[in-house]
């Protein structure tokens, strides 16, 4: 399967978000391909049955843009001792099935313990008991998937351990081992070269060349002496140059990729997104397909070199000092004094705080309304120091409203928002009607939020209820439904 010379050729496109939506209707020429994070279009929260549900508008227009799909997971990754979800498993074969998309991918990463889940994607242990550890993952979504799998290069903010293996013969090693493809995030790579990681000259030399599907090309950002994989902008030239070299060396190459996240895209423009695909169409140019294959790796050093702290005790001594939790153990504490530990926390902070501002509009706004940013600020850090990460925006939001009602602040009804809305999202998931009761007249405060500030009254003390359906507000009591609807915009 991974030596397999006939890699479907796709293309060159995008990761798909609305925010680039527009420039896929007005310039379809320029996408081949539109590659599709599934996790994205999936809703989870607590005891509902069943626990995810696909929200089927984002499938179908995705469905109907132009090109074709790949899929891209983001919530089954393969580097660490966690294997994937079986339930996702059903969903992420589902998906790939209504795109056809022709392989799968994900990260050769990890994101979670068995205990708590890091909010980030972290670097596995690169020893041979990981090699054997992401094999293992793999074979669950080769054995679940009805299509070819392919695994991400990651980021790797950490310094190189001489107690493990040189990053690229790491992913060789797995992707060998694991018969798969591979993806190769090439800003991923760059990006751990300028952080002191290995040169991209000798990580590519390490790589079987053939097993490249997929390239993965974006920008970035410097923060506190790092370059960050932040999915910010163009392309950085030197990291284009080096592209350029490289593609023609790849005979099985069947995609290249633009990753810019969708909060980026109204800061950069349109017009650059749309110069960054001009671009990938001149790298795709400079294609040679062929079945000739580069050798198997011929000399690796003996796996016995690495077989320090097992990848369980890895994961738990990085992730738990990313997620705030106290250095326990030799290997925690030898990591702690790692200088990327503070900047991966705060990736983790301002991720956890974004999924909270999306999922809790109104509550959102209520608090900084009321309190200021900087004082919501300081409840969003000390809520993060108290909680570890959730995997989903739903989870996490539920998190923070109890968060909420435990600290008791002196807002006036800022409980009853936080029920109000974390009742639509659960009705959203479930498909279930929530009756939610105010003992004052809610939409002053419900539409004066929903316009970004505070109300001037709030309404006149009484019995009023709303129910709430998947598709927003459906009946009122003592109310306007039309107000209702109007003052708190379902989308």
């Amino acid at each position: 399967m991974g030596n397999d010379s006939s890699t479907t050729c796709l293309g060159v496109g995008i990761t798909y978000s609305d925010s680039v939506r527009p420039l896929l209707e007005s310039r379809p020429e320029l996408f081949q391909v539109v590659e599709v994070e599934p996790q994205t279009t999936w809703l989870k929260l607590r005891n509902a049955t069943p626990s995810y549900r696909v929200d089927e508008e984002v499938i179908d227009r995705i469905v109907a843009t132009p090109g074709r799909k790949l899929v891209h997971s983001i919530g089954t990754p393969v580097g660490g001792t966690v294997r994937p979800d079986a339930e996702q498993l059903v969903l992420l074969r589902s998906t790939i099935e209504i795109l056809q998309s022709p392989w799968a991918s994900d990260h050769l990463s990890f994101n979670q313990t068995p205990e708590f889940a890091t909010g980030f994607f972290l670097p596995p242990r690169q020893t041979s008991e990981g090699v054997r550890t992401a094999v293992r993952s793999i074979a669950d979504l080769q054995d679940a998937l009805a299509v070819p799998v392919a695994v991400e290069t990651g980021v790797n903010y950490l310094r190189p351990r001489a107690d493990e293996m040189a990053d690229g013969e790491f992913v060789a090693e797995v992707v060998e081992e694991a018969d798969c493809g591979l993806l190769l995030d090439l800003h991923n790579v760059f990006a751990n070269a300028l952080n002191g990681r290995q040169r991209l000259d000798d990580y590519i030399d390490q790589l079987p060349l053939e097993r490249i599907w997929e390239i993965h090309l974006a920008g970035g950002m410097e923060l506190d002496g790092f370059w960050l994989d932040a999915h910010s902008g163009a392309i950085p030239d030197p990291l284009y140059g080096f592209a350029e070299k490289l593609i023609p060396n790849l005979p099985n190459l069947g995609a290249i990729i633009f990753e810019i996240f969708p909060s980026f895209v109204p800061v950069v423009g349109l017009d650059l997104v749309r110069d960054q695909m001009l671009r990938l169409h001149e790298l795709w140019e400079k294609r040679q397909p062929s079945t000739e294959r580069k050798p198997t790796l011929q000399s690796r050093v003996s796996p016995i070199l690495y077989d320090g702290a097992p990848p369980a005790v890895w994961e738990r001594a990085l992730g738990g000092l990313v997620v705030g939790r106290p250095a326990e153990g030799d290997l925690a504490a030898d990591l702690s004094g790692e200088p990327a530990i503070r900047v991966i926390q705060g990736l983790v902070f301002e991720f956890r705080a974004s999924m909270i501002v999306g999922a809790l509009r109104m509550t959102s706004r209520f608090l900084m309304l009321s309190l200021g940013p900087k004082a919501f600020r300081i409840i969003l850090n000390d809520y993060c120091a108290k909680t570890t990460p959730q995997m989903y925006a739903g989870l996490e939001a539920e998190e923070f409203g109890a968060y909420l009602r435990a600290l008791d602040l002196n807002v006036p009804h800022l409980a009853k928002v936080v029920e109000f809305e974390l009742a639509a999202m659960a009705s959203v998931v479930d498909d279930k009607t929530r009756v939610i009761h105010f003992d004052f007249e809610p939409i002053p405060l419900l539409r004066a939020l929903a316009e970004s500030r505070l109300p001037e009254v709030i309404g006149e003390a009484g019995d009023y209820e709303i129910a709430i359906a998947s598709d927003g507000p459906i009946e009122s009591s003592g109310l306007n439904l039309g107000e209702v609807r109007g003052a708190f915009p379902f989308h």
